[in-house]
């Protein structure tokens, strides 16, 4: 009679026991590391935000907003107030010319 050869069942369990380690390591430490990775992000985030400020609201209110409007003399003698709108002496006048617009169609 001869002697059945050693099993290989309990390699094959080891390598598998051995497998399984190994991804319970690397899912642990893939965890680990996006956790870190999004603390990082949100603290890069909370540095940044603080660090520039970007534009005020409001800004510093000009002397002429607590004051009243002046009177001041325009050229020919009339009274007017510094904050009304004043109608230009002379409607604008239009420094282009008409022209057709020029339309391309096709082309080869």
């Amino acid at each position: 009679m001869n002697p059945d050869p050693p099993s290989p069942e309990p390699e094959t369990r080891r390598a598998v026991i051995a497998r399984d380690a190994g991804l319970r390591r690397i899912s642990s430490t893939t965890r680990w590391i996006a956790t870190a990775v999004v603390a990082l992000s949100g603290g890069l985030a909370l540095i940044a935000s603080n660090a520039f400020h970007g534009r005020a609201a409001t800004t510093a209110t000009q002397s002429s907003s607590t004051t009243t409007p002046t009177q001041q003399s325009t050229s020919n003698g009339q009274q007017t107030s510094s904050g009304a709108i004043q109608q230009p002496a002379q409607a604008p006048q239009s420094t282009v010319t008409q022209q057709q617009p020029v339309v391309v169609s096709g082309g080869s």
